[in-house]
């Protein structure tokens, strides 16, 4: 006849299976924490870059930086003494898109913002700066040439289904996408106006 089970084995037996369900419950959770702390430290490089770019402006007849002029200079390049780290241009969530390029990670908003003067932000607290995105352009889906769910332009997201950004007052802040979704890519963008509040006609704030 079959033994029955000892007291030791059943102890073994209940042990390795509560140390299964207590992985799975807290796995995720620790993982959820870690991805948020590398959000909080994005988000603090944001806030750095939105400071180094004021300090930038008040330093150049208060202009914001070119995007990219002369080539191959970027915004960064122009940024760079304010800031003398190069780390504060790569998301800890993730590696640059673009080999070599450490400041891949952030894009500056290209279409309204590149080479502006100060006094043309007549919202700067919404106005777009710097946003998480797959290269270092940051594109207003109102632009011709580019597509609505350009910016991010990034599949998953990489902050708890957002990404973080910066504005032309120099605060930042964690943002979901409010724009175009489009199922086929999975991408989603954001509203026009946040590149330029009620600018014109295509970039009216809801």
């Amino acid at each position: 006849a079959d033994s029955l089970p000892t007291p030791q084995s059943l102890l073994r037996f209940f042990d390795s299976h509560m140390i299964a369900i207590l992985a799975a419950i807290l796995f995720p959770v620790f993982a959820k924490a870690r991805e948020k702390a590398r959000q909080t430290s994005c988000l603090s490089n944001l806030k750095q870059l939105g400071i180094a770019t004021m300090a930038y402006c008040q330093d150049y007849d208060e202009r914001a930086p070119n995007y990219r002029y002369p080539d191959p200079y970027f915004w960064p390049n122009f940024i760079m003494p304010y800031v003398k780290n190069t780390q504060l241009f790569s998301c800890p969530s993730r590696p640059p898109s673009t080999p070599g390029y450490l400041y891949a990670c952030y894009g500056f908003n290209y279409h309204h913002g590149n080479s502006w003067p100060l006094a043309q932000f007549q919202a700067p607290a919404e106005h777009f700066m710097i946003v998480e995105n797959f290269n270092q352009l940051a594109s207003c889906s109102a632009a011709h040439g580019f597509g609505a769910t350009y910016t991010p332009g990034m599949t998953p997201l990489p902050h708890n289904e957002g990404v973080n950004v910066n504005f032309f007052d120099g605060h930042a802040k964690w943002m979901k996408p409010d724009g175009v979704y489009d199922p086929a890519t999975k991408l989603h963008g954001f509203a026009p106006w946040h590149y330029w509040p009620n600018g014109d006609a295509n970039h009216v704030k809801p």
